[in-house]
């Protein structure tokens, strides 16, 4: 009899894909290793600075040809965590693998636009290959801040197309970051509720802020809280889950137009906006982005071409 799952029960969820980052020194990778049974992909070439607090194995990446010829069944096969720390070098080093073809790069040396996007498609790749062999993903990044008017914007040090591709494919992401407690003291936070912050996180299991306690004495802690986030999304139907995906999505997207300040910017995001012509907030996502852009950023709409322009001022 076929194992058939009705419209109306839940999928188990064997592996997630949890997305942590913040500024250095803040102890994102000591954080990883509490995950359950880990290996650390190196890229960044700083898991020495861990210390006593290193409790995982660790591969030094520093070459995509031998990264992605690890066997997931056989290399990998004792770990139940892959840690890719940092996500932004990772991406360097496939980059840096399609640019030795000269054929895949401008006269400048830059990659071309095509092969940009097989730089994405390469990642994906290695990380669906993880998920499906059960392996929990945990993505590292560092933060950068930058600036709308007055306020301060913290996002994951990544460029635009890159950033929202890896925040897609996350099924929880946190902003890590030091804070106060309602006594005052001074303690570590994984942010994923972001509501009227500047931050961006991705909160599908109702996490909201999760306290970071002495890792010395709480080894296995990040592994206890993705045990949580597994047991949270397995208690839900898969359209429970596609309507929470959504509704992060669409603040996600909100907090895109809205500190987005050139032309550029705004064409990129049309471009993300015409693979959700089936989201059911897609009139709303177009209404968002001309308002911002248009009445908010005073850019101009060329109906013939399809994008945003930069007006006169």
């Amino acid at each position: 009899m076929l194992p058939i799952i009705k419209p109306t029960e839940a999928i188990l969820i064997n592996a997630i894909k949890l997305y942590i980052y913040g500024g250095p020194g803040i102890g994102k990778s000591s954080i990883a290793m509490t995950a359950k049974n880990a290996l650390l992909l190196d890229v960044d070439l700083g898991a020495y600075r861990t210390g006593f607090l290193r409790r995982s194995s660790v591969y030094v990446a520093n070459n995509w040809n031998a990264l992605s010829s690890l066997d997931v069944n056989k290399d990998l096969e004792p770990y139940d965590t892959i840690i890719i720390d940092t996500v932004q070098r990772l991406l360097e080093l496939i980059r840096a693998h399609f640019a030795n073809d000269r054929k895949n790069c401008k006269q400048d040396g830059s990659l071309k636009l095509n092969v940009q996007g097989s730089v994405n498609t390469e990642f994906t790749t290695f990380v669906n290959r993880l998920i499906s062999s059960g392996k929990d993903v945990i993505f590292i990044a560092h933060a950068t801040e930058d600036k709308d008017g007055d306020e301060t914007i913290i996002r994951p040090d990544l460029g635009g197309k890159n950033r929202n591709e890896i925040y897609r494919i996350s099924d929880c992401m946190a902003f890590f970051s030091w804070d106060r407690k309602h006594q005052g003291q001074q303690c570590r936070f994984l942010k994923f509720d972001n509501s009227g912050e500047k931050y961006h996180s991705k909160d599908c299991a109702s996490l909201g802020n999760v306290e970071v306690p002495d890792l010395t004495n709480n080894p296995t802690f990040l592994a206890d809280l993705i045990a949580n986030i597994k047991d949270h999304l397995n208690t839900m139907t898969p359209e429970q889950r596609e309507f929470q995906e959504q509704e992060q999505s669409w603040i996600k997207w909100q907090q895109d137009c809205i500190e987005s300040q050139y032309a550029s910017e705004f064409n990129n995001l049309k471009e993300q906006l015409s693979n959700e012509m089936e989201n059911p907030r897609f009139n709303q996502m177009w209404a968002c982005l001309k308002h911002n852009a248009i009445k908010e950023r005073g850019l101009g709409y060329d109906e013939q071409t399809k994008k945003f322009f930069e007006t006169a001022a």
